[in-house]
């Protein structure tokens, strides 16, 4: 197995050769530091082009480094360069420790202090070894990406409290490769399973100065080819991979290339780290024509720039990297911001959108993008137009979820959108372009949306942070888990790719929203002593994930359109009124309409084999009970109660004829299939579809 060629240190055969790029430094020196990080040696790199590099023997895996980048200090011209700060290796695929304390004067760029006691040092790494005895990092799950059910997990809080986990390991990637949580992962039916960022990150000026505050989450890279050390290494990272792939689960990376943990070009928060040491010019957008000041969309000091030589040049390598390592799909954090200009423009020929498609249709890999700037807009089903089979993120799914089952108004045009998958669509493919996003990790997790008032005072902003958004209610225990599960339901197996928060599951809530700088109990995940209700809800998210991998009227990603199937006369969705007729347009805008029902036709498709019918009953309701006429099937046979939130029961599924009524209970979420023989039943090809339909397709 081999990786791309990069920069950074190259070991072969008992030498290493280091490079790294820079468009505007006068010299570089490579920096080798003695294990104890006492004593420094300096040897001046050769210059061909932007690279600089040297090759070394005797220099063997191991092997502390840094660089120093002498140029000028010209604020006004964008440069800030200061030889006395030593910089982080951006290639470096390994680093010796965490940087704990960022509000370091050392660190500073406006100082001649060494910086080199207090930051972290690059290691050499045998690239080759890493992945020897390896069979499966190449060998692809290969389901498709609408059989996806991701499950985005932080790797320090999915393990940390489990006692069926080794205590070294737990809290970190080996943990992910152990038995007990593959078969974990295979019991609840994930996979496709996402980290959240596993780069070297560092606490940043968001984060208050509070004892035990830090850069949990890890959204403040400073190099991207290395593992945070809290979790491991590079030959963790592929083992784990190499694990999951033995099992058939992906492997999704989140991504953070919008900004770093520099920050800010001046001020107070001006430390250096790396890119601005190296070369500032080319990593970081100036702020329009402001070369002394760094562009600021995402609200944390600076906007890389990705459309430089060396930008696009970073982006791409990290793309091909993860390839090689295996990695199956990445989830880009702020997509809106990558694409936009100096001038906070969205490029729709913009390096990032380049490199989006170059992964998708060179690389095959999966890519899913938060579609939107932090402050710059929102720019939902852009990204899918212009590079077809990438997915968004889907802040309306989020909305409308907890919306819907807190009894809010106006919801049933949204509704239809998000069974449907019409809220985001890929229009040269015709089908969803969404992730359902309903609970993730910026937000109230699935049972705490209902249960939790917000509370983000343990941040140390003053609660002025987290979303504003608050849906909880002193419910009782079968109030609130009826709405978690019924939740949970509708963002399964509705049109789209279900993505689940870690600890969903489990019951997790905290009435803080946004965690981001916590590391403790509060937010790591509790396996013990899961209460009844709890265990309900497992079982529950358990079922629905079985039902929605088992039939592929589920993971069909092509949109519905109410329109008559050429094949059988039958629409392949039909919205349905408590009296088991058609709704009508003027249905939809009803204020108080807060229920919703639907059929879906399992006959077979251009786009999937045939399937089982399903009648699905919804209720966002607080209070009453709707009876709905059951509708006759189109298989022509009896409909099976499979799921019903408000019952939450395993026994046998109970039969109903068409027009039997059933009670839809407030805030539930109901399931009723109709199987259909479909040993007889092949996938339509597009041209007996038009036959069919009267229409030869000339």
């Amino acid at each position: 197995m081999s990786s791309p060629s990069l920069l950074g240190a190259e070991y072969n055969q008992d030498k290493t050769t280091f490079r790294v790029a820079s468009a505007h430094a006068k010299a570089i020196d490579l920096c080798l530091f003695s294990a104890d990080e006492k004593q420094e040696k300096r040897i001046s790199l050769s210059q061909e082009g932007d690279i600089w590099q040297i090759e070394l023997k005797g220099i063997k895996p191991g092997q502390k480094y840094g660089f120093r980048a002498y140029g000028d200090y010209n604020p006004e011209a964008g440069l800030f360069f200061n030889h006395n700060k030593l910089a982080m290796d951006p290639y470096a695929l390994k680093v010796s420790s965490s940087l704990k304390h960022w509000r370091n004067e050392a660190l500073s760029i406006e100082n001649d202090i060494d910086s080199a006691p207090f930051m972290p040092k690059a290691i050499v790494t045998d690239r080759q070894a890493i992945f020897s005895g390896l069979k499966h990092l190449q060998s692809r799950p290969r389901h498709s990406i609408g059989e996806n059910i991701i499950y985005e997990t932080h790797i320090k809080n999915f393990s940390r409290l489990n006692y069926n986990i080794p205590f070294a390991d737990r809290g970190t990637l080996r943990a992910l490769s152990n038995n007990w949580s593959i078969e974990y992962l295979k019991n609840l039916g994930i996979n496709n399973i996402e980290l959240m960022p596993i780069n070297p990150t560092c606490p940043g000026k968001q984060i208050p100065e509070i004892a035990g505050r830090g850069d949990s989450w890890g959204y403040n890279p400073y190099c991207y080819f290395a593992v945070d050390p809290r979790y491991g290494d590079l030959g963790d990272l592929v083992q784990v991979i190499d694990k999951l792939h033995q099992n058939s689960i992906k492997v999704t990376i989140d991504a953070v290339f919008n900004h770093t943990g520099e920050h800010d070009a001046r001020g107070p928060w001006n430390q250096a780290l790396s890119f601005k040491l190296l070369d500032s010019p080319s990593y970081y957008r100036p702020a329009g024509d402001h070369k002394a000041d760094y562009m600021n969309s995402t609200g944390c000091g600076n906007n890389f720039n990705l459309d430089s030589k060396l930008g696009q040049k970073i982006l791409h390598d990290y793309i091909c990297y993860m390839h090689s390592l295996g990695v199956d799909g990445i989830r880009w954090d702020l997509a809106g911001d990558n694409a936009l200009d100096n001038y906070g423009h969205f490029q729709d020929k913009g390096a990032f959108i380049q490199e989006l498609a170059f992964a998708v249709n060179e690389l095959k890999m999966e890519m899913y993008v938060e579609p939107w700037s932090a402050l710059g807009g929102n720019y939902t089903g852009r990204f899918s137009a212009l590079v077809p089979s990438v997915k968004e993120w889907s802040d309306k799914r989020r909305e409308f979820t907890a919306d819907f089952f807190s009894s809010r108004e106006n919801v049933a045009g949204e509704f239809g959108n998000q069974v449907s998958g019409s809220a985001i669509i890929d229009p040269q493919k015709r089908e969803t372009a969404m992730v359902g996003t309903a609970f993730t990790h910026d937000g109230f997790s699935l049972v705490g949306a209902f249960k939790c008032p917000k509370d983000t005072r343990a941040n140390g902003e003053d609660g002025r942070d987290g979303s504003a958004d608050n849906y909880a209610k002193s419910y009782n225990d079968d109030e609130l888990y009826r709405r978690a599960s019924s939740a949970a339901a509708l963002n399964i197996l509705s049109k789209g790719i279900p993505l689940l928060r870690n600890g969903d599951e489990l019951s997790y809530a905290s009435p803080n929203n946004n965690p981001y700088c916590i590391d403790d109990e509060t937010v790591w995940l509790n396996w013990n002593n899961l209460e009844a209700k709890q265990k309900d809800l497992f079982k529950t998210i358990c079922r629905l994930n079985a039902l929605r991998r088992e039939h592929p009227i589920f993971t069909d990603l092509s949109l519905y359109t109410g329109e008559k199937n050429p094949h059988n006369g039958v629409k392949d969705i039909t919205w349905l009124r408590p009296d088991a007729s058609e709704m009508t347009s003027a249905e939809w805008q009803q204020p108080f309409h807060k229920t919703g029902a639907y059929m879906l036709n399992g006959a077979a498709t251009p786009n999937r084999k045939a399937d089982d019918d399903f009648l699905i009953l919804a209720s966002g309701d607080n209070y009453y009970t709707i009876d709905y006429k059951l509708p006759p099937a189109p298989a022509g046979k009896n409909w099976q109660l499979i799921l019903d939130t408000a019952k939450n029961d395993d026994k046998p599924a109970k039969e109903y004829t068409a027009g039997e009524v059933y009670s839809l209970k407030p805030y539930s979420f109901v399931i009723f299939t109709c199987k259909r023989d479909k040993s007889k039943s092949k996938q339509l090809s597009r041209r007996q579809v038009a036959i069919n339909s009267g229409n030869s397709g000339r």
